[in-house]
């Protein structure tokens, strides 16, 4: 279960230096090559990488079998090297790594990237391995990145320490402030190294940390984060083995203002079983995944393609203040459809003010449209373009830029003259050939974020701004796992017996802080009488029985009862229901509770293996499943999550505003209540298994809500 731990203010991070030996790792000045070949293997393709990319430090071959390899000096073990270097890899069968790490802790190396396979991805033996070099790693503190992995890259300083397939100077993408980390090496060195370089895309680092035995994920996320050349780090990532760890290094990556931008497979049942299959990977709840990752600013791509241009677009652009997109081309058609995926990413295309329709309108001299979208014609290439995009920018209905003519040198430079005019972000929609020698390679060149198709640029453009509001609310406010949780504990009874009683849950969600619709437990029609006199028609009924969880099924809930009459017939009728349908059912009475109009919800509380307590709401009763109409949030959660998770329930913000003439219910006290729950859920973490509240009833506006029906399921006692 993963920690919440505050991240702080953004002015308040303090920046830790990274630890010597991992520093080592990411920064040798010396490499020993341990399974050093000339042969086109692993081996081989290491070394002939580190001198092809122009390693500038030393380089020490390791084969007792070799005198030479590549014109270097070979040497018969680590122990026979001159000097304790920084980083040694390891490329021999898997059997022996363990006894090589051995040998360099003995040589006093400071760090090693284990390239061989067959570990904890096999199975078997192969665990059994990988379970004795972390051990090593843990006694002596030699810190191990792999193993089943294919190197790293240091790009800003030439190191190209990896067995990929051969690397030349040609295949070095340029440097740039982005640092690219991915658990499948294939991947790394693979689409993932091929989409940033084809796209002219900076990279400061490539780091593939295959089995992460020692090194993991979320330390080398934090050691990108202690890069002052590292503006945005990229992740390509199989299963999340240290949960804790990687939400507080996201929550300092939001605090400092370096965006992660995250390729995370497992979507699928396929997905998931390869990645386990792959790396041993555990990937997870999907869609508990992408709620925190929304909620806690990171970024998800859906391909490497994305992946690049998302990455590059958090990079270099300015945070925008909303969600207000200006369109510009040459083209209506192309204007058109631009603004169709803007629009399907619910961002808004605004009406531009007087003051620029008009201006523009007369640069058009009556062609194209001086509307948002705007089509300039072919005025793009005349000096009037700058102009034009100068007044889109400058609209203060426009919050954020998006460029889409076909692009000569000139046109594109008066595209990066405008974005580096404007505090504004900018995004260039390239219309041209992906061949073009002219404008694109001086477009690729620039800070200017770039993209390809239309409904990508969307997409990116609603990351940038969900990643801007979420960092500019950590900025504002305090984190809700800041603040204090009291009152939200729960007397859980430890005995271990399963469900609590509708009653007995109701009465515990009440003592902390709930708005609960109690009613009255009686034990025989009489009772039930007797309470309607205080409660008032109209009224629910309820057979009340912790045998049975879910009473509307089995027949024993009546609802609109308007009499007494009615009453004794519901009492008779819940109980004959409930003994049909469970005929050994204990029985403890009637529920009588009063009848309340208004709009149903569910909302709950379930635990993830790992990250913990996770908030659940969705419309009531069975619409919820059928219309997949649910949002979720790690708890606990702040009033803004609550908002948006009411939005983000389809169908519920119009239902909520008064859908059809029903008069307008009350959204903040549902929004109270939910923070409430969350803050429930995060204060018994260690004590539940799940709750359930079902229905929630949203009464109208200014009247709050009430909880009718609840289910506590503790965690059974050990």
């Amino acid at each position: 279960m993963a920690s919440l731990e505050p991240a702080g203010s953004p002015d308040a991070v303090r920046v830790e230096p990274t630890p010597p030996r991992l520093r080592a790792l990411l920064h040798p000045a010396s490499i020993a090559v341990i399974g050093a070949t000339e042969r086109p293997q692993y081996g081989g393709r290491f070394v002939s990488n580190l001198q092809a990319t122009g390693f500038a430090g030393r380089i020490y071959p390791v084969n007792p079998a070799r005198e030479t390899v590549f014109g270097l000096r070979c040497y018969p073990s680590i122990g026979d090297v001159p000097e304790a270097v920084d980083l040694a890899a390891v490329i021999i069968p898997a059997s022996r790594v363990l006894d090589a790490l051995e040998q360099c802790v003995a040589a006093g190396v400071r760090s090693a990237v284990v390239i061989s396979a067959d570990f904890a991805e096999v199975g078997g033996d192969g665990a059994a391995r990988q379970a004795a070099v972390a051990d090593l790693a843990r006694r002596t503190g030699l810190r191990v990145l792999g193993p089943n992995c294919l190197g790293l890259a240091n790009v800003g300083e030439g190191i190209w320490a990896t067995a990929s397939t051969p690397i030349s100077a040609a295949d070095v993408p340029p440097v740039g402030p982005i640092g690219l980390i991915s658990q499948s090496g294939a991947s790394a060195f693979g689409p993932l190294l091929t989409a940033f370089r084809d796209r002219r895309i900076g990279l400061r680092y490539v780091l593939s940390t295959g089995n992460e035995v020692d090194v993991e994920l979320s330390e080398l996320i934090r050691a990108m984060l202690r890069e002052p050349e590292v503006r945005a780090i990229a992740a390509f990532v199989e299963g999340l083995r240290d949960p804790d760890g990687f939400l507080a290094c996201v929550d300092e990556a939001l605090a400092l203002g370096k965006p992660i931008v995250l390729l995370k497979v497992g979507r699928s049942e396929v997905g998931r079983k390869a990645a386990a299959t792959h790396t041993a990977a555990l990937t997870g709840s999907d869609a508990v995944q992408d709620a925190i990752f929304r909620q806690r600013g990171v970024v998800r791509a859906d391909d490497y393609d994305e992946l690049a241009e998302f990455t590059r677009l958090l990079a270099y652009a300015p945070l925008p203040r909303g969600d207000r997109v200006g369109v510009i081309s040459h083209s209506g058609g192309i204007t058109g459809l631009l603004g169709d995926k803007i629009g399907e990413q619910r961002l808004v295309v605004p009406p531009l003010t007087p003051g620029t329709v008009d201006r523009l309108a007369e640069i058009l001299e009556g062609r194209g449209a001086a509307t948002n979208p705007a089509d300039v014609t072919g005025h793009f290439l005349r000096e009037t373009f700058s102009e034009s995009l100068a007044l889109i920018a400058g609209d203060p209905a426009v919050e954020v830029v998006a460029v889409a003519p076909a692009g000569s040198s000139r046109v594109v430079q008066r595209v990066v003259d405008a974005a580096a005019a404007t505090d504004k972000p900018l995004a260039y929609i390239w219309t041209g050939s992906l061949y073009d020698t002219e404008g694109l390679p001086d477009l690729l060149a620039s800070d200017v974020p770039v993209f390809h198709l239309p409904g990508r640029a969307a997409r990116g453009l609603r990351a940038l701004v969900d990643y801007s509001r979420v960092r500019r609310r950590l900025a504002d406010r305090v984190a809700p796992w800041q603040v204090a949780v009291t009152g939200a504990a729960l007397p859980i009874p430890e005995d271990g017996s399963g469900p609590l009683a509708e009653v007995t849950s109701l009465a515990l969600l009440s003592e902390a802080g709930l708005p609960v619709e109690r009613g009255t437990l009686c034990g025989n029609e009489a009772e039930a009488v007797e309470a309607a006199r205080t409660l008032g028609y109209p009224l629910v009924v309820k057979a009340a029985s912790n045998d049975v969880l879910h009473k509307t099924e089995a027949g024993a809930v009546r609802v609109g009862i308007a009499d007494e009459a009615g009453l004794r017939a519901a009492c008779r009728d819940v109980l004959a229901n409930l003994s049909r349908h469970r005929p050994d059912a204990r029985v403890d009475g009637v529920l009588v509770q009063r009848m309340l109009a208004g709009i149903e919800v569910i909302a709950g509380i379930s635990e993830d293996a790992q990250f913990g307590p996770v908030l659940l709401l969705g419309l009531g009763g069975t619409r919820a499943e059928a219309l997949a109409a649910t949002s979720l949030r790690l708890c606990p959660i702040s009033e803004d999550d609550a908002q948006e998770m009411v939005t983000e329930v389809r169908g519920l913000d119009a239902l909520l505003a008064g859908f059809r003439g029903s008069p307008p219910a009350d959204r903040a006290a549902l929004v109270s209540t939910l923070v409430r729950l969350s803050r429930i859920g995060y204060a018994n973490r260690q004590r539940l298994v799940g709750l359930d509240l079902n229905p929630i009833i949203v009464l109208p506006d200014g009247q709050g809500v009430r909880v009718v029906d609840a289910l506590i399921v503790p965690r059974p006692s050990v």
